[in-house]
């Protein structure tokens, strides 16, 4: 017997794999534009998203991508007693964007015709029957 909050679950650990396939890309867009703090860039993601992108371990995003040679140190600072650690994007970097965002724009155009199809199958199977 399936359990009553399996659906719930599922919805969540789906949202989850959405976020950690699209942070890097976000990320990764950030800057490419200019060098920043994981501080500056958790911020725009909060501001800009209405609070709906999080990245709950940005650090493991970071070093991931930095052993992956994508991202780099641009230098470091310390204010208000912290350490403030600027990341810059490299050459790497920049090329596996560039393809990420390729493949994200073209899969996310498959899902609309492919929602745009769904939609339309009720409209076929009202007017086959009305005919």
């Amino acid at each position: 017997m399936p359990r009553a909050n399996s659906n719930r679950d599922y919805s969540e650990k789906m949202a989850e794999n959405l976020k950690k396939a699209l942070t890097e890309m976000l990320i990764l867009s950030f800057l490419s534009k200019k060098d920043m703090t994981i501080y500056e860039i958790l911020n725009i993601l909060d501001k800009q998203s209405n609070s709906i992108c999080k990245i709950q371990y940005p650090y493991g995003v970071i070093y991931r991508m930095s052993d992956r040679g994508y991202i780099e140190i641009a230098g470091k600072a310390i204010s208000d007693d912290r350490r403030r650690i600027h990341y810059r994007i490299t050459e790497l970097g920049r090329d596996y964007l560039s393809k990420i965002t390729e493949e994200y724009h073209v899969f996310l155009s498959g899902i609309n015709m492919i929602l745009a199809y769904v939609e339309t199958l009720g409209e076929e199977s009202e007017t086959a029957t009305v005919e």
